[in-house]
C-alpha cells in the first residue's frame, strides 16, 4: 500500500471527526451551565474520554443518548469534592483546563497524567492560578502530578499572557467562572478563541477586543451560564491530515465537509494554499460563534516551498509536524521560524520532525528554533523506524510521509492515534484511491 504515489489520489467527500478543543470545552462549560445541555457530534477519543470522566467526578452528570450526549451540569463553585484521583491520561488540554476550573472552588484534587503527560509543563498555567489564592503543588516545581487545594472566594485579578498558549488563557478564564468581580486577560499573541466563543454563546459576560499589540478579554459572573444544544464541527487539526495528503497528490478531488473554519485554527491552509494547494471554500456559516465551512480540493500541480513567520505559527502549531511532510515534497527550501512551543508538545516534535525527515532522506536542519526543509518532487528512500514517542501526531503524519516514499515507514505501536483521532488510519484507506 501506498508504495507509487503516482497511481494514488484522495478522493471523496469527508466529514472529519468533531474538534478536540471544542469537545474538552462543551464538555466542561456543559457541566457548569444548571440545565441540560445537548452535544452531538463529540469526539469520542481517549483524550475527551478522559475530560468526561474528571468532569464526572467532579460531580456532572453526563450521558450518551442515541448518539448525543446529555450534561446535567452543575453552577459555578459547587463542583464535587472527587473520591480519587483525576486522570487525564495523554491530554494537556484535558489536565490544564480542569487546573483552572478547581481552583476557584473549595475542594482538593490531585490530577495526574500518563508517563507523556508527567513530562509536559505545567508551571506556565500555575504560575497564574496561583495569584487568585489557590495552593499548588507540582512535581519538581514544574511536572504533573498537580495538587491543588482550591478556595472559594478567588480573588479577581488582571493577567498578562506573553507565552502563546490558548490552554493558559482557557485555564485563567475557567478559574474567573467562581470569581466575584471583573477578571481581565491581554493576550500578546492571538491563540484559539473557542472558550470565549463558547461563553458568549452560553449567555456569559464576557467582552473581547482587539488591537495591534494584544486581545483584551473581560469577564464578569453576573450573568449564569446558560445550557445549550451544540453540534461540534469537524477538527481542521485533524482534518489536515488528509487534506495534506490531497494538496499533495496531483489529481486528487477531494471535498471536506462540516469543518471548524475558525480563524485561529486555519493556518495549515493558508500555508498550503500559499504553496499552491488548490484549496476553495464552497459553503461557509456561523454557528454557536463559530464559522464552519465545506471546503474542495481539485489538486491539479505539486506543491512549491514556504516560509512561516513565527507571528503565525500559533495559528498552525499543531499542524507543523503534517505540514512538514509538504514541504518535504515541494521545490526549493522551506522554512518554518520560531518553533519553541514546539518542543513541549506531546514530545519535542521539533526534534522527532527532525530526525525522521532525515531518517527517512529528507535533508533537514534545525537552527535555534527554526526548521528548514530541503524539499524536492523525488520519492523519498522511506523504510525509515519512525521514533515518535507515542505522539499521535508525528505517528500520523510520518504515516502520510508514506505516499511520498519509495518504501513504507515503519512505525511500531500506532495506538497513540486513538486520543485524537480514533478513525484514521480507516479514512486515509477510504478516501486513498
Amino acid at each position: 500500500m501506498m508504495a507509487n504515489f503516482k497511481k494514488n489520489t484522495i478522493k471523496g467527500s469527508y466529514y472529519p471527526p468533531g474538534d478536540k478543543s471544542i469537545s474538552h470545552r462543551i464538555i466542561i462549560l456543559g457541566s457548569q451551565a444548571l440545565g441540560k445541555s445537548v452535544v452531538s457530534n463529540l469526539l469520542e477519543g481517549e483524550d475527551v474520554l478522559n475530560t468526561i470522566k474528571a468532569m464526572r467526578d467532579l460531580g456532572a452528570n453526563i450521558k450518551k443518548e442515541r448518539g448525543k450526549f446529555s450534561i446535567y451540569g452543575l453552577p459555578p463553585g459547587s463542583l464535587f469534592q472527587p473520591k480519587n484521583k483525576l486522570n487525564f491520561g495523554n491530554s494537556g488540554t484535558g489536565i490544564r483546563l480542569i487546573s483552572g476550573l478547581v481552583c476557584s472552588n473549595n475542594i482538593k484534587t490531585i490530577l495526574i497524567g500518563d508517563k507523556s503527560l508527567s513530562k509536559r509543563p505545567m508551571r506556565r498555567i500555575t504560575e497564574h492560578l496561583l495569584k487568585i489564592g489557590a495552593i499548588i503543588k507540582l512535581r519538581g516545581d514544574l511536572y504533573p502530578p498537580i495538587r491543588i487545594k482550591g478556595i472559594g472566594n478567588p480573588i479577581p485579578m488582571s493577567f498578562d499572557i506573553k507565552i502563546p498558549s490558548a490552554q493558559i488563557k482557557s485555564s485563567i478564564i475557567l478559574s474567573s467562572l467562581n470569581t466575584n468581580g471583573i477578571v481581565k486577560i491581554k493576550e500578546f499573541n492571538s491563540t484559539r478563541d473557542h472558550t470565549e466563543n463558547m461563553l458568549k454563546s452560553m449567555g456569559y459576560n464576557i467582552t473581547v477586543k482587539q488591537n495591534k499589540k494584544f486581545r483584551f478579554i473581560k469577564l464578569q459572573n453576573d450573568k449564569p451560564l446558560k445550557p445549550i444544544n451544540y453540534r461540534v464541527p469537524g477538527d481542521p487539526s485533524s482534518a489536515a491530515f488528509l487534506i495534506t495528503a490531497a494538496c499533495l497528490l496531483p489529481g486528487s478531488k477531494f471535498a471536506v465537509k462540516n469543518i471548524l473554519f475558525n480563524k485561529t485554527r486555519i493556518g495549515f491552509i493558508q500555508t498550503l494554499k500559499s504553496m499552491g494547494g488548490n484549496i476553495k471554500i464552497i459553503k461557509k456559516e456561523k454557528l454557536n460563534n463559530e464559522i464552519v465551512a465545506d471546503i474542495y480540493i481539485d489538486q491539479k500541480k505539486n506543491l512549491k516551498s514556504v516560509i512561516v513567520k513565527s507571528s503565525n505559527i500559533p495559528l498552525q502549531i499543531d499542524e507543523i509536524p503534517i505540514l512538514s511532510i509538504a514541504a518535504s515534497f515541494a521545490n526549493g527550501t522551506s522554512i518554518f521560524k520560531g518553533l519553541k512551543e514546539l518542543t513541549v508538545k506531546e514530545s519535542n516534535r521539533l526534534d522527532l520532525i527532525h530526525k525522521n525527515l532525515l531518517n527517512m532522506g529528507v535533508k533537514s536542519e534545525i537552527k535555534g528554533f527554526d526548521l528548514y526543509i530541503y524539499g524536492n518532487y523525488k520519492l523519498k528512500k522511506g523504510n525509515a523506524k519512525i521514533i515518535h514517542n507515542l505522539d499521535h501526531r508525528i505517528v500520523m503524519s510520518f504515516y502520510i510521509a508514506n505516499l511520498i516514499c519509495e518504501k513504507n515507514n515503519i512505525i511500531k505501536d500506532k495506538s497513540c492515534v486513538k486520543t485524537s483521532y480514533p478513525s484514521f488510519f480507516k479514512d486515509v484507506r477510504k478516501f486513498l484511491n
